[in-house]
């Protein structure tokens, strides 16, 4: 990577401009006007009547680069290199524990840490922006997380479950499962500068639906998405989530539709795992299943179905728990008829489902 010693470009940066400002002088030779010449070089009008004014006063050695401008940064480019690792290291790992989040003036404090050298909090700033760090929301990961099983996942058993597909001829499916309340996600709107706009919800948390959706793709077929509905009125002694019945339910229903063999990968919910499950897993024959490892969502294309919806579904005014599964429903039958969108989630996880490895 290179970095600017001065100003808001780098060296590259500073040649490519003065190429440009090169064909600029050559056009204006030939009696070329500015505003032609912006066009050409896709450049701004105000800028090439400024390179015409100083080809006039001094020639074409008046467009030639002067250096970075600007102060010198007073980092080499060494100790940048350095610094950008210290920050991809984390602030826990230079002494703030108590929170995971790099300021200006923790970074000012960094550089004088370890350089020796005295920077404001502007200019820390100006700093990171020059190495190419930006303001950002995180991701969050769970410190349980097994970044080992997860990378065994993708290099072993998921070739495995691709050639136990492909040896049967049927459909490797995704299976997940989401619920939805009454009190809908939020979502970005327009309202007035410095207003905050408000949207009315319900207060009451009463009811619940749950979803299982399963999404079924097989080389030269078209990729499917099944999904199974239930809702939870409020009560006590109730239940607030579905069966083993109702996933087997599901499965039973992907597979009188495609009429093929199933492997299923699915997550370590207590569900999917138990004694009532496995029983009725060996039941069927024509039905594979595989676990994927713990608190690795994003290997399951179903999620990016659930957080399709729900952004479709942010700000959503109050209403009933019926017209909620309506909405929900609708919305699910509308990536039915997408398969492209479908095919778009797969291709988020880096899952493909090209040809087996020879044995």
């Amino acid at each position: 990577m290179k970095y600017a010693d001065g100003g808001g470009l780098t060296p590259a940066g500073r040649r490519r401009r003065e190429t440009v400002r090169m064909q600029a002088a050559e056009l204006f030779e030939q009696k070329i006007n500015p505003s032609e010449v912006a066009r050409r070089l896709r450049v701004s009008v105000k800028s090439a009547y400024q390179w015409h004014q100083l080809w006039r006063d001094g020639g074409v050695q008046a467009l030639a680069s002067r250096g970075p401008s600007g102060p010198r940064c007073r980092l080499s480019p060494r100790c940048l290199e350095k610094l950008a690792a210290y920050l991809e290291q984390g602030p826990a790992a230079h002494g703030w524990v108590e929170d995971q989040v790099w300021t200006a003036s923790r970074v000012a404090t960094l550089i004088g840490r370890k350089f020796h050298v005295t920077y404001s909090v502007s200019g820390a700033t100006r700093l990171m922006h020059r190495l190419g760090f930006s303001p950002q929301v995180p991701a969050r990961r769970v410190a349980e997380r097994d970044e080992q099983a997860v990378s065994m996942w993708r290099e072993a058993t998921w070739p495995e479950v691709k050639g136990r597909g492909a040896a049967c001829g049927g459909y490797v499916c995704f299976e997940d499962e989401a619920g939805f309340t009454r009190r809908p996600p939020r979502g970005r709107t327009w309202g007035r500068r410095g207003v905050t706009p408000v949207v009315t919800i319900s207060g009451r948390r009463s009811g619940r639906l749950s979803v299982a959706g399963l999404i079924a793709m097989r080389p030269g077929s078209r990729t499917r998405l099944c999904h199974r509905l239930r809702t939870h009125p409020a009560g006590k002694g109730t239940r607030r989530s579905m069966s083993e019945r109702d996933f087997i339910a599901l499965v039973d229903g992907v597979h009188q539709l495609v009429r093929a063999p199933i492997v299923l990968v699915w997550d370590r919910l207590n569900t999917h795992v138990s004694r009532r499950m496995r029983d009725f897993v060996a039941e069927r024959e024509w039905l594979t299943v595989f676990l994927l490892p713990a608190y690795s969502p994003e290997l399951n294309p179903v999620e990016w179905v659930w957080a399709h919806v729900k952004r479709s579904l942010a700000n959503l005014a109050v209403m009933a728990l019926d017209r909620l599964e309506a909405l929900v429903r609708n919305r699910l039958k509308r990536l039915q008829y997408r398969p492209h969108t479908l095919d778009g989630f797969i291709a988020g996880t880096g899952l493909t489902l090209d040809a087996p490895p020879s044995p």
